[in-house]
């Protein structure tokens, strides 16, 4: 799920210029797990002679689909997925069942989900329309040659914006939510054009949210300080090189500052077989060779240096073909890229034409910044690679991603976890002795059947954010606690305990596990963490805390009936994103039931003053409905009273605190 990586028109002191390519690509990560496995080894199949590829835009007898959409080519050896379905049929239907096929789709009756139903959506001075022409999906937006001139800040408040009706070409997301792609030229007053024309796609400023079946502005599905505005996105550059396979740009210069020409190939749509294992035109032709000569061919277990068999690399090199996208790094060679695309390809040194970001590399004033906790753990979800490659499982041992993922005998697709890898058996292949196994009790100090004795709890607890909710972290540890810092990574005790304070989880490691003894300060000994993420920290932080309000194994651990008014506080938050997430989770408690009941319906984007209003609303209906609560808790902030009065000055004090960093989370 990209934001706006790098936009092609660069700004610097309120005037546009030509980007030189900028020296710096980050590539658009996706929040599903890009993990595969092997085939078995002694599988015989039948090979028959593979068909020509099937090319998706012959096969749609559109025109304007055609021209509009990325061309499908048969370059550098790729082949496309429906060559190697004649032989791995399995292997393909696993595939195809996976959200990694779908990453990227043309736009159908097929393949979108969200409603073009006629409505109108207005967002600042814009008033979008979504409608359909037959089987065609058509937005009424700001011209995207007019929208690449003004500045990100001023496009949402414009006072007279240039619309446009453009059709709908491209989606790209998967189970959570989809992104759809407007053609950059074609128009109701430009309807055909050639098929070598530019294929340049221009984002339609709002998502779908499939499970919520609810639309959200572009610019607010991210973590992202409003002052940066809606920053220019175009498919091309922002999502090719991990949205599908093998994609070469090929932008076109020119001396127009504004100018956005692509004529862009790619060897398939979506993430298919050849992304991880290599361009499969060698190893068709030595096989068709074989069934020219009337061979069968046994899978035996050797290796056939055609084709990449990730399962068979070292670990370093498996590992590596998951975080060509799921990392963060820089090209070496930008400007290449936008021509050529990256020259990576499974089996080889992924470290050899980009250079992986870490925290070391970091500066408070750049982007980067923004995507690590100050311990250096990777915070942003579909950037799995780095979490991996810092922990002791793969340093000290040989844990990989395939270790726990399974593209081809994944148990479902959600996360693409093998058989069981959504149990302890993720750790416990590996962690056999007795304290993991047999006197889980002894390691957890949590009974067997609780969630305090799962292992992922625990040590990849949910401290990454993409697609509006909390991920787990793929850099595996253990709880710990620090002295407070700013920008701390939270910790998995108290993601789960919301309702006990630092000191506690620190007190506990130290009986436990033997950490060393630390005091911390008088906040930290007396107000529950979670409610110190929530008021006072970072926008991650609170966003975090808002999303594990509503996680289901806290229900357990620190019950529900004290977090709807510290929720409700954030619900005029700066960052749209972190309301979103807020009110999402509050709808799933049962207190909010009862609050929100007669009152005003809240909806995120609301104005200010109208957010303001509700939320007054909420609270004069929790003192109301939920005053009479035996509440008495002041590490919940609740006076020692037992008539659930809420200790206002603390509460003012944190916000008054809050950390006000500006954010931005390129997810």
């Amino acid at each position: 799920m990209p934001l706006a990586c790098t936009p092609i028109i660069v700004r610097q002191h309120g005037k546009a210029r030509k980007a030189t390519l900028v020296s710096l690509l980050i590539l658009a990560g996706v929040a599903v797990a890009f993990w595969f496995t092997h085939e078995s080894d002694n599988q015989t199949l039948e090979y028959r002679p593979p068909e020509p590829q099937v090319n998706v835009r012959q096969a749609v007898s559109d025109q304007q689909l055609q021209a509009a959409t990325p061309n499908l080519t048969d370059h550098k050896n790729y082949v496309g997925s429906q060559a190697c379905a004649k032989c791995h049929q399995q292997e393909h239907q696993s595939w195809h069942s996976s959200y990694h096929r779908t990453m990227t789709q043309i736009a159908s009756p097929e393949t979108i989900k969200a409603d073009f139903d006629g409505r109108e959506m207005k967002l600042g001075n814009t008033t979008y329309k979504i409608y359909r022409k037959g089987d065609e999906f058509w937005v009424r937006s700001h011209d995207p040659a007019w929208e690449v001139r003004q500045l990100p800040t001023e496009i949402r408040n414009h006072p007279n914006p240039q619309m446009a009706d453009k059709r709908i070409v491209m989606i790209t997301g998967s189970h959570k939510m989809h992104m759809f792609w407007m053609s950059w030229k074609h128009s109701d007053e430009q309807p055909e054009l050639s098929e070598l024309d530019n294929n340049s796609l221009w984002l339609f400023p709002w998502v779908y949210m499939i499970e919520q079946k609810k639309w959200i502005p572009y610019e607010d599905s991210f973590i992202a300080d409003p002052q940066f505005g809606r920053p220019p996105t175009v498919w091309n550059q922002s999502c090719i090189a991990c949205h599908a396979v093998a994609g070469q740009p090929q932008y076109q210069p020119s001396d127009d500052p504004f100018s956005i020409e692509f004529h862009s190939n790619i060897a398939d749509f979506g993430i298919s077989c050849e992304a991880c294992h290599g361009p499969g035109k060698p190893h068709i032709e030595k096989h068709q060779d074989l069934l020219d000569a009337n061979i069968n061919v046994e899978l035996s277990g050797i290796a056939d240096n055609t084709i990449i068999n990730p399962d068979r690399l070292d670990k370093e090199r498996q590992a590596q073909v998951c975080g060509q996208c799921h990392s963060l790094f820089e090209s070496s060679h930008p400007e290449s890229f936008l021509a050529d695309g990256l020259d990576y390809q499974p089996g080889n040194d992924l470290l050899a034409n980009r250079k992986m970001i870490h925290h070391k590399d970091t500066d408070p004033s750049l982007l980067y910044y923004n995507m690590f906790w100050n311990d250096g753990t990777m915070r942003i979800g579909g950037r799995e690679y780095p979490g991996l490659v810092q922990s002791k499982c793969y340093t000290h041992g040989e844990m990989t991603c395939l270790s726990c993922h399974s593209m081809h005998s994944m148990q479902e697709p959600s996360k693409q976890l093998g058989l069981n890898m959504n149990t302890d058996q993720a750790c416990i292949q590996c962690h056999k002795e007795p304290e993991y196994t047999t006197d889980l009790i002894r390691h957890t100090h949590h009974q067997v059947d609780s969630e305090g004795s799962r292992c992922l709890n625990c040590h990849m607890p949910h401290t990454s954010y993409a697609l509006m909710r909390g991920i787990r972290s793929h850099r595996i540890d253990s709880p710990k606690i620090r002295s407070s810092q700013k920008n701390e990574k939270p910790n998995a005790c108290n993601l789960c305990h919301l309702d006990k304070t630092l000191q506690w989880t620190a007190d506990n490691l130290t009986q436990w596990y033997g950490h060393p003894t630390i005091k911390l300060n008088d906040q930290n000994q007396n107000v529950a963490a979670s409610l110190v993420w929530l008021l006072q920290g970072n926008a991650v932080q609170r966003t975090l805390a808002a999303w594990h309000m509503s996680w289901q194994p806290t229900f357990e651990t620190s019950a529900t009936d004290w977090r709807v008014p510290f929720m409700i506080q954030l619900l005029n938050d700066n960052y749209a994103a972190t309301r979103y997430v807020t009110s999402q989770s509050l709808m799933k408690l049962p207190e909010y039931q009862i609050v929100q009941e007669g009152e005003p319906f809240y909806e995120f984007i609301s104005p200010a003053p109208e957010r303001v209003a509700i939320q007054q609303a909420l609270m004069d209906s929790w003192n109301r409905k939920m005053g009479e609560l035996p509440i008495s808790n002041p590490q919940l902030l609740f006076l020692p009273n037992a008539n659930s009065e809420l200790d206002s000055d603390t509460l003012l004090r944190l916000i008054q605190n809050r950390d006000n960093t500006s954010i931005l989370m390129s997810e």
